[in-house]
C-alpha cells in the first residue's frame, strides 16, 4: 500500500482501461479459477462466502490510482440506527485512503474539489459477480488529506437510494479507535502481481497491534494500527478493517513495508515512530482508524465535535528529504495562508509531539522571517519543524500544527553501484541501475581503460536516464559513482568491457 504507499499504481515518482464516468454495466471478464490462495495471499472473496454480504459495500475506487473504497452513511450524525439511514435522495459518500485521490505534500487538506469524469466506484467487487458489476461516477472529493491521517472522502454522482437499487448500502463508520490486539478482518481488492481476473475482493483474517505514529516521509500519521494480514499489495489502498464478524468501519488500510525497497521513513518503507527511534518492522501492514470523522458533517470542519484537520495555518514547505550535517540549515519557507504570526519548535522524530503545545518558541512574524534557517543538529537522526501560526488572538490549536521532516545523514550507501550492459551485437548499452532509496542519483564517465581512472574525479558527468552505447570497435572502462538522498557517494564502480 504505497508499504509504497500501497503502490496503488501509484509511486515510485523517484527513479510508491479507464472505465466511462456515467453509470454503466462493467463488461464480462472470466470468473478466476478456485485455487488455494499462495501464503503470502489473501482468499478471493466470492458472494455465496459465509458473511460476503456484509461487504457489498465495499468495490474498486479508479480514481488517481487504483484502490479500495466502501459506501458509507454521512458522518457526523448521532446514533446509528435504521431510523436514521442515510436519505434515499442525498448524495452517496465513499470512503478510503487520502493517497488514492492524488499526491498530497505532508500538511495538504482538500475540501470540495470536482473529480474528474473518468473517477468511478465499483461496489460489491465479487469475483464471482462480474456479469452484475455497476460502475458510479465520483462527482467530487469532500474531504482527504494525508496529514495526521491518510483519509478521503468522496461524493458519487448517485444518491443513496441509486445504491440500494442494486442492494449496496452504506456502512457506519466507528467513533473509536481500532481496538489493539483484536481479530479483525480486510476486504480489499490488490491488483499488483496479481492476473487481471483474479484483481477482486479478497478477505483477510488477521489481527491488530498496539496502535503507534508511523512516517513515510514526507508523511506522519498518528495512532496508526499495525497488522498481519496477508495479501496486503498496490491496489488495497483503502481497503475496509472490521472487527471479526463486525459491521461497523474502524479503520481503511494505509501501507505496507515492502521488500522491495531499502531505506528508513521512505516511500516503500514506513516506520514506527517514538522514543525509541524509528523502526522498521519488514512484512507489517498499517490501517488509519476512521474515529475523526465522527462529528463531523464536512460541510463545518470547524464545528467544536468534528476533529479532522481543516488545514489552516501557516505551512512548511516540504524540504529536502536528506541532508549531510555540515553547514545544515532547516531551509524551509513558510506559506503563511493568511496568518501574520507564527511559532514553532524542532526536535527528533518521534520525541516530539507537534500536538503537544508545549516547547513551542515565542511568537514571531512570518514577514520579518519567511524562511525557517536554522541550523539542524549534526547528529545523525530523523527532525521534525513543527509550525503552529495565527493572527491576533486566534491561533491555530496545536492539535493541527503544520510540520516537515528531514534526515541528517552522514553514512554512505550501504549497497554498491550495479551497472548493467547488454549486449547489442555491434555495440554495448550500459548504464548504472537505481538501488531505491540507497542509491537515487548516479555520477559516469566512459574511455578507453589505459585513459579512464575510474578514482580520479575529473571527467563524472551526471547520469541523465540514457543508457551509453558503446561500440564494439575498442574496449571500453565504465565508471559510475552511486549518491543517496543525501548526496553521500559510494566509492566507484569500474566495468571494463572487451569485444570478443
Amino acid at each position: 500500500m504505497r508499504g509504497r504507499i500501497l503502490r496503488t499504481a501509484v509511486i515510485l515518482a523517484i527513479a510508491i482501461g479507464a472505465v466511462p464516468g456515467v453509470p454503466a454495466t462493467a463488461a464480462a471478464a472470466p470468473a478466476a479459477t478456485a485455487a488455494a490462495p499462495a501464503k503470502h495471499e489473501a482468499p478471493l472473496l466470492r458472494s455465496t462466502d459465509p458473511g460476503a454480504e456484509r461487504f457489498r459495500p465495499v468495490g474498486r475506487l479508479k480514481a488517481s490510482s487504483q484502490c479500495t473504497a466502501t459506501l458509507i452513511s454521512p458522518p457526523g450524525r448521532p446514533g446509528t440506527t435504521a431510523a436514521l439511514a442515510p436519505d434515499p435522495e442525498a448524495r452517496a459518500l465513499v470512503l478510503t485512503a487520502g493517497h488514492c485521490v492524488g499526491r498530497f505534500s505532508a500538511n495538504e487538506v482538500r475540501t470540495g474539489v470536482d473529480a474528474p469524469d473518468d473517477w468511478t466506484f465499483t461496489p460489491a467487487y465479487y469475483v464471482d459477480t462480474v456479469d452484475r458489476h455497476r460502475s458510479f461516477p465520483v462527482a467530487s472529493i469532500r474531504y482527504a488529506t494525508m496529514k495526521g491521517v491518510d483519509l478521503a472522502v468522496v461524493e458519487l454522482a448517485a444518491s443513496y437510494g441509486d445504491l440500494a437499487a442494486v442492494d449496496v448500502r452504506p456502512l457506519e463508520t466507528s467513533s473509536a479507535p481500532p481496538p489493539e490486539g483484536a481479530s479483525i478482518e480486510v476486504v480489499h481488492a490488490p491488483v499488483d502481481g496479481l492476473p487481471h481476473d483474479q484483481q477482486y475482493l479478497r478477505r483477510s483474517h488477521c489481527r491488530s497491534a498496539a496502535r503507534t505514529d508511523v512516517a513515510e516521509s514526507p508523511w506522519i500519521w498518528h495512532g496508526a494500527s499495525p497488522n498481519d494480514c496477508a495479501g496486503v499489495a498496490g491496489g488495497s489502498s483503502g481497503g475496509l478493517v472490521v472487527q471479526r464478524d463486525g459491521r461497523r468501519v474502524v479503520a481503511v488500510l494505509n501501507t505496507t513495508v515492502e521488500s522491495s525497497v531499502s531505506g528508513v521513513c521512505r516511500l516503500g518503507r514506513p516506520c514506527e515512530i517514538g522514543p525509541g527511534g524509528a523502526v522498521i518492522r519488514p512484512g507489517t501492514s498499517y490501517a488509519i482508524g476512521v474515529a475523526p470523522l465522527s462529528g463531523c458533517q464536512l460541510d463545518d470542519l470547524g464545528a467544536p465535535s468534528c476533529r479532522l484537520d481543516p488545514g489552516l495555518g501557516a505551512t512548511p514547505s516540504d524540504t529536502r528529504g536528506a541532508v549531510r550535517s555540515e553547514k545544515a540549515t532547516w531551509n524551509a519557507t513558510l506559506d503563511a495562508k493568511g496568518r501574520t504570526h507564527a511559532r514553532i519548535k524542532t526536535g527528533p522524530l518521534g520525541r516530539t509531539d507537534c500536538r503537544n503545545p508545549a516547547g513551542y518558541g515565542p511568537p514571531f512574524a512570518i514577514s520579518d522571517r519567511p524562511t525557517i534557517n536554522d541550523p539542524l543538529p549534526a547528529r545523525e537522526d530523523f527532525y521534525v519543524l513543527c509550525v503552529i501560526s495565527g493572527q491576533d488572538s486566534e491561533w491555530v490549536p496545536a492539535r493541527f500544527a503544520s510540520f516537515t521532516t528531514v534526515q541528517v545523514d552522514d553514512t554512505p550507501p550501504t549497497v554498491p553501484p550495479v551497472v548493467s550492459a547488454r549486449d547489442l551485437g555491434a555495440q554495448w548499452a550500459v548504464e548504472p541501475i537505481f538501488q531505491i532509496f540507497e542509491i537515487v542519483h548516479y555520477d559516469i564517465k566512459y574511455g578507453a581503460p589505459d585513459a579512464t581512472d575510474c578514482a580520479d574525479p575529473a571527467g563524472y558527468q551526471p547520469y541523465r536516464r540514457f543508457p551509453a552505447f558503446l561500440a564494439k570497435t575498442q574496449a571500453w572502462r565504465y565508471c559510475a559513482i552511486g549518491y543517496d538522498l543525501a548526496g553521500n557517494a559510494t566509492p566507484p564502480k569500474a566495468v571494463d568491457l572487451n569485444p570478443a
